[in-house]
């Protein structure tokens, strides 16, 4: 059945009038989903979202045939689904967003609808979408309503099918309306092409946001002025409401545009399964079209070995075929002795055709800045989501001609936040692009096509040094920047990238708390506890006089208070650091206490409280130690930098958003008054985030970077505060803007480094490609 079936889901309560063949006139366009299936051979299941069993992939089906209901009762789910409703129940939302996130099922419409909150801030800040005009707090529009359809095939282009209005509940043509609403005969014509243009633009930006939502109207409101401005966006099932009554033959075509799409996803999927059962031709002469490339100096590789690694920089030609191909010159060939049959780009490999062409171009001086020209198939870009205006290396091992570097920057699920002008503050991290290339492209984990292994986002230019909206294949490896997303995605992907999305936990406070028992640290820990009653809290604040309290998740300062006994007077004294200024809170009893606690919402979230260490001091200032560690290659850890941030005076917190000062730790050291040995003190202090490193290690995770937070207390013993996984490096770029750089490169160099890919040294001038077992600093 799943061959030549198509999955709709219906509401319950619409399920159920289908079930009992009592469907009202709001539910008629259900029959001409039933009716197009017929026309094109297709088995249309009507699926009940209540009874939707996802990990299973069962549902609840009705079929109609010749005119008949069938109860088909709980079957297998085929693996194209159409969403043609608007939910508003969560749970439901929950159910279709799960379905979305399955290997091996196409879900048509995982939305049908924006919040207009997010779309409208989409519309405000998408530098290509600045121009279009949006309705201002103090205009008031008329009643005039105007909608374009936008609808997607399987290629991800979009078409327009119908503009029409509506003067209240009066469906009109544009035509109708546009006269109405201004009496301007001349520019109905060209309003209604801006219309479109501006619908294709916004179309063409919804597809990066959301890929999985394949057709949603657009609702655009008139003016006093006369002037048409965007309003919204709107689900199908109110155009084809409205076009029902109007234009019965307009709406029956949409209404048979998901069974034509579940058709034409359905032949591309057979057409896929022809492509990788091809094995290649390993011997036999490869046909090229004549005139190409001097064909008649192109061979078949004909020698064999059993292992093949060298790396290449190498810049795309596009030329026309219809098979997946890529020519090669023989510089890069002759000294092979195997032959490719895949092509692998980020996660993703197919069957491909390798011939080869004589050049001349010498390989001594092959850089980013001299790149080998090869030829690629139109075909092979297009499959392969090849973004061709961009230098790469390819290296050739294992039968496969392997295209990367591919790094991708995991941005977190509220897609529409991420845009052009958000990217900017990520440019301070290419500086050194040109030694290693490739392509890096950002991404939620909500644009992705899970089926395809596509990632749909940004793309950083290293040339025009700006990001673009474009399309890659899943990277091979992914940096995590964002701890907002479902863990079944980041599993996912972890599982997608071979365990090479790094930074794959969010590491928190209580994490650490859990560490307090790891002999290599323990001693280095203080005393911490999760908050679960107040009777605990005092206890431990009676023993230890005075202790922090800390938000397990959150991080830089945030959040946090210093609770301590009154020593004159009984009582206690409650500091607290929400906000840039530290308030001071005097209670009488524990019993007040835990009155202000619970009015602050500490009981509500999820808080620690450890020891108050003495910290060691500068001139009566407070001081901490922030390190920096990053990977240069799987299980080896670097100290890439360490800053000092020196509080204010009579501070207790010393973070630089609170007007703390960053400083060396060598400045800091030479200037205690406890002649402290900075050789010592640096080396027990990168020993002790060794350590943590290695143990960090131990988990079946994957890091590659830590802002570890080092406590001196007053004869310079190193205690670690906490461990953070998204560390802020404001301190370094006042201190140290270089180092600052270093700091930000690290991360591509190591996820570079981890694909196999070579990095150009700094001193090889683009002439020679050195590998090398350290950091790139």
């Amino acid at each position: 059945m799943d061959e030549k079936s198509i999955g709709i889901i219906l509401s319950m309560r619409q399920w159920n009038r289908l079930a009992q063949e009592e469907l009202n006139n709001d539910d008629s366009y259900v029959l001409q989903y039933a009716k197009a299936g017929d026309e094109l051979n297709f088995d249309v299941l009507f699926i009940n979202i209540e009874g939707l069993l996802v990990n299973e992939r069962k549902g609840n089906a009705i079929m109609i045939k010749d005119e008949e209901i069938v109860l088909l009762g709980f079957v297998d789910i085929p693996s194209i689904i159409y969403n043609p409703t608007n939910y508003h129940r969560k749970k439901n939302n929950r159910t279709i967003f799960k379905l979305a996130q399955q290997t091996g099922v196409t879900l048509i419409n995982e939305k049908n609808n924006i919040k207009n909150k997010h779309f409208l801030e989409l519309i405000a800040t998408h530098p290509k979408l600045k121009d279009i005009n949006l309705i201002a707090e103090n205009q008031i529009p008329t009643s005039f309503s105007f909608y374009v359809l936008g609808q997607k095939d399987c290629h991800h282009q979009w078409t327009t099918p119908i503009i029409y209005a509506k003067n209240n509940d009066q469906v009109l043509t544009f035509k109708e309306a546009y006269l109405l609403l201004t009496g301007d005969y001349q520019m109905q014509e060209e309003t209604q092409e801006y219309l479109y243009e501006v619908s294709h633009r916004i179309l063409e930006i919804i597809h990066y946001y959301y890929p999985r939502i394949y057709e949603i109207g657009l609702q655009f409101v008139g003016m006093e002025t006369g002037e048409i401005r965007i309003h919204s966006t709107c689900p199908i099932l109110t155009i084809v409401k409205d076009i029902s009554y109007s234009n019965k033959k307009v709406a029956g075509r949409i209404l048979r545009w998901p069974i034509d799409l579940a058709k034409e996803i359905r032949e591309l999927k057979n057409d896929d399964k022809t492509l990788q059962t091809y094995s290649g031709e390993t011997e036999a002469t490869v046909h090229v079209s004549s005139g190409e490339l001097h064909d008649n100096n192109i061979t078949p590789f004909i020698r064999k070995s059993s292992q093949l690694f060298e790396n290449v920089w190498v810049k795309f030609k596009v030329f026309q075929d219809h098979e997946m191909k890529m020519k090669l010159s023989n510089r890069i060939t002759e000294s092979w002795r195997e032959q490719p049959e895949f092509v692998k780009f980020g996660v993703n490999e197919q069957p491909c055709h390798f011939v080869n062409y004589e050049d001349a171009i010498p390989l001594r001086h092959n850089s980013f800045q001299n790149p080998i020209e090869l030829f690629v198939s139109d075909t092979l870009v297009e499959s392969m989501h090849l973004p061709v205006d961009l230098v790469y290396q390819i290296q050739f091992s294992e039968r496969k001609a392997i295209i990367g570097p591919t790094i991708g920057l995991l941005l977190g699920e509220k897609n529409h936040v991420y845009h052009l002008d958000y990217m900017e503050k990520f440019n301070d991290r290419f500086g050194e692009f040109h030694r290693y290339g490739g392509v890096t492209i950002a991404f939620s984990a909500r644009s992705v096509d899970w089926e395809k292994r596509i990632a749909y986002g940004m793309i950083y230019d290293p040339v025009k040094k700006h990001w673009r909206y474009d399309s890659t294949p899943i990277p091979s490896t992914i940096y995590r920047r964002n701890f907002h997303q479902k863990k079944d995605n980041i599993r996912q992907l972890v599982d997608i990238t071979n365990n090479n999305l790094f930074n794959s936990y969010h590491f928190k406070k209580s994490d650490l708390y859990l560490l307090k028992n790891t002999p290599e640290i323990k001693h280095h820990l203080p005393a911490t506890f999760l908050l679960n009653n107040m009777e605990e809290l005092i206890d431990f604040l009676i023993e230890n006089k005075k202790i922090i309290l800390k938000p397990v998740s959150l991080s830089r300062g945030r959040g946090i208070f210093i609770l301590e006994l009154n020593d004159e007077t009984e009582g206690f004294s409650l500091y607290d650091y929400r906000n840039m200024t530290k308030v001071q809170h005097r209670l009488k009893d524990k019993e007040g206490l835990q009155v202000l606690l619970k009015e602050f919402g500490i009981f509500k979230q999820e808080y620690i409280f450890q020891t108050y260490i003495p910290l060691l001091k500068v001139n009566n200032r407070a001081l901490d130690v922030r390190v920096v560690m990053q990977k240069y290659n799987k299980g080896k850890w670097q100290c890439t930098g360490i800053e000092c941030r020196v509080a204010r005076e009579d501070e207790d917190l010393t973070n630089i958003a609170r007007g703390g000062e960053a400083m060396t730790l060598e400045t800091v050291i030479k200037k205690t008054s406890q002649g402290l040995s900075y050789s010592l003190v640096y080396r027990n202090i990168v020993n002790l985030c060794q350590r943590f490193c290695l143990i960090m290690d131990q988990r079946n995770e994957h890091f590659s970077e830590f802002g570890i937070d080092i406590a001196l207390d007053e004869v310079g013993f190193p205690w670690i505060l906490e461990a953070n996984i998204y560390p802020s490096f404001k301190g370094f770029k006042k201190l140290d803007y270089d180092k600052y750089l270093k700091i930000r490169n690290q991360p591509m160099f190591y996820a570079v480094q981890i694909q196999g890919f070579q990095i150009l040294d700094e001193d090889a001038f683009g002439n020679t490609l050195h590998f090398q077992e350290r950091a790139y600093l």
